[in-house]
């Protein structure tokens, strides 16, 4: 039931080394702090970036952390209006390309669902984009808001709940998450690490179970769980402050996902009459490197099978929700999905909390 995803990019792209300088000049404090940012920047497993703002290009009119010659650090109300007028450029450029590339009709859509956790406004985008392509005024509508890096999966979740009973749907999902523009430059580790790894992005997926759409599947979605890991909403959270998004990011997130996850996520395959040898495909959420390294070990995988996820984190870094569609699209542009083959898309949120997803190559 999956047709297509689509993903947009900002204009503007930056090197590791060059995100670096950069955040040095805007980190002040001691050494320590430049060297965990090299230290951050070097073992990314990130190349280059794409992002909103403008700051780190050689020539620019305009700059969202520097003012006069000063950096400054923009109030909450000024990071939401740069999120509002790109979460639009971004999601209208996106859902435009999956239109375009698969001739689809606008107003045969049923339901539409918006996910981000990097900003909010209202009438939100799920308005936005009813209005921009004339999707049906009816069209049903559900906003997955602050719910991490996991929301697509959630998303896939009710995506399979809508569809569930009816024989002709058509649904939209779509994802836009802009990280940079939650900067924070008081030097901690934290902060850190956020700012080295994260980035901006939107993708739009279709589904159907539309006989006129069943000759465009590429995957059927089987099943979706969750999980939640109990006492460890220390190792990763999300909150608002005066001045933008505040992460909190612990370092002991790779051990966790190898020593919990990995064996919560064989137990879910099992519940579903699975192991990991039949998993043929992985979509893995690319959070960072330690924690690619740490599903890998810990599901044994080969070198191979880590290849999309790798690529998506190499050439876009974390694009929170957004990057486990990324991820799908890089499988599904390689071509190597057979039919009846087993891929497992999953990611992980604030909590901590972990999403599956079942697909079938169709």
């Amino acid at each position: 039931m999956l047709i297509d995803i689509a993903t947009a990019s900002p204009p503007y792209k930056v090197s590791q080394e060059k995100a670096a300088s950069e955040l040095k000049k805007r980190m002040t404090g001691s050494n320590a702090a430049g060297r965990l940012i090299d230290m951050a920047a070097v073992h990314s497993g990130i190349d280059e970036r794409y992002l909103v703002i403008s700051d780190a290009e050689e020539i620019t009119e305009e700059n969202f952390y520097s003012e006069n010659g000063k950096y400054i650090s923009p109030d909450t109300k000024t990071r939401m209006e740069k999120y509002e007028k790109w979460s639009k450029i971004l999601t209208g450029n996106a859902v435009q390309k999956l239109i375009d590339s698969n001739s689809f009709d606008p107003s045969k859509l049923d339901k539409i669902i918006t996910i981000s956790c990097t900003g909010f406004f209202a009438p939100g985008l799920d308005y936005y984009l009813i209005n921009k392509f004339n999707f049906p005024l009816s069209i049903k509508r559900t906003n997955i808001g602050f719910m991490g890096c996991a929301a697509s999966l959630i998303g896939f979740g009710s995506v399979l709940e809508t569809m569930r009973g009816i024989t002709e749907s058509n649904v939209l999902l779509v994802s836009v998450e802009l990280c940079s523009i939650h900067l924070q430059t008081e030097p901690t580790r934290d902060n850190i690490l956020a700012n080295m790894i994260f980035a901006d992005g939107a993708a739009a997926a279709l589904f159907s179970n539309s006989k006129i759409y069943d000759s465009k599947i590429k995957l059927d979605l089987i099943k979706t769980d969750s999980i939640l890991f109990k006492n460890s909403e220390k190792y990763m959270g999300w909150k608002i402050g005066n001045f933008g998004f505040e992460m909190m990011l612990s370092s002991e997130l790779p051990r966790i996902i190898l020593n919990e996850a990995v064996p919560a996520l064989i137990k879910i395959l099992e519940q579903n009459g699975m192991n990991f040898n039949d998993v043929k495909h992985w979509a893995l959420h690319p959070g960072g490197r330690a924690i690619l390294d740490s599903l890998q070990n810990g599901l044994k995988l080969s070198d191979e099978k880590l290849n999309a996820s790798r690529t998506v984190l190499k050439r876009y870094g974390n694009l929170s929700s957004a990057s486990i569609l990324f991820v799908l699209k890089e499988l599904l542009n390689e071509g190597n999905i057979k039919r009846d083959e087993l891929c497992c898309a999953v990611a992980f949120g604030p909590g901590l909390t972990m999403e599956v997803a079942i697909l079938k190559g169709a």
